[in-house]
């Protein structure tokens, strides 16, 4: 049963303009009850669906006026609070949803880390946040980014979500998302910015798909795409990392391509 002190932690938070709280929170608030029967009256609030566990001590209140058992919060902004404490961003297919690059949004929230949890993911109200862990080198490129009309979380930058979606197509919904994308974003990137990060980002196969999407959708060829494209390398890599291994080469830009090009352009044009 909802008892007075369950209120009494929901009017406190709700009134300070927080919809998540931790175990510690409620604590330091009500340092005179004891801690054990705290955390009991947290998990029958949860039972009861006044709030949500996000993680191990981490608490989403639900809406007064919601249905809790199908009630799904912002899931950018349950990102930015199971990563509190952490350098994370969120990126990939998220960060394309973020800056407007897909119609689409999928039921996964991907973020991106500079550490290895000990799960690759986790699922809160049927969806799925999933940990991509990336080296030192790789994880720069992202800011602190509206992700609605009174939040903030970290992102990917634009310029940065577009090298990060060709360097792991099959995390932005494969090539035909991923060019949708970078046709998408061509009159707001910086052109300086998105090439000077795929260099710093090291990884041919990125330059290459990046580059082949430009001459497939027209998007205007300069003297920094052809210096680029001298750092491509002799070997072949996919097209698209989520299509099977085959397909032919393509020895301009050192491609496989696994997945046909009409596709792309047709999902673009039509």
């Amino acid at each position: 049963m909802r008892n007075e002190l369950s209120w009494n932690i929901i009017k406190k938070f709700s009134s300070d303009d927080l919809d998540c709280f931790s175990y510690q929170d409620v604590v330091k608030e009500y340092s005179s009850t004891d801690k054990i029967y705290l955390s009991k009256v947290l998990s029958r609030m949860v039972d009861n669906g006044m709030l949500i566990k996000l993680s191990r001590g981490l608490y989403y209140i639900v809406p007064t006026n919601a249905d809790a058992e199908n009630y799904i919060p912002d899931w950018h902004l349950v990102a930015k609070y199971i990563m509190k404490g952490r350098k994370y961003y969120i990126g990939y297919y998220s960060a394309m949803q973020v800056h407007n690059l897909i119609t689409q949004p999928g039921l996964k929230e991907i973020i991106v880390t500079d550490h290895q949890f000990t799960s690759s993911s986790r699922n809160i109200q049927g969806i799925e946040f999933q940990f991509v862990t990336h080296i030192s080198k790789r994880f720069f490129g992202y800011k602190n980014t509206w992700i609605n009309q009174h939040n903030k979380a970290m992102v990917s930058d634009l310029e940065k979500t577009i090298v990060d979606a060709v360097t792991r197509p099959h995390l932005c919904g494969g090539m035909v998302e991923v060019g949708k994308a970078i046709y998408e974003a061509r009159e707001r990137v910086s052109l300086d910015k998105l090439l000077n990060y795929l260099i710093k980002n090291e990884s041919q196969a990125a330059i290459k798909r990046y580059l082949f999407i430009c001459e497939l959708v027209d998007i205007k060829w300069t003297s920094y795409h052809e210096g680029i494209l001298q750092k491509k390398g002799n070997s072949y890599s996919l097209l698209d990392t989520s299509a099977p291994n085959q397909g032919s080469k393509n020895s301009k830009f050192g491609l496989k391509i696994n997945v046909d090009v009409d596709t792309i352009k047709n999902s673009i044009y039509t």
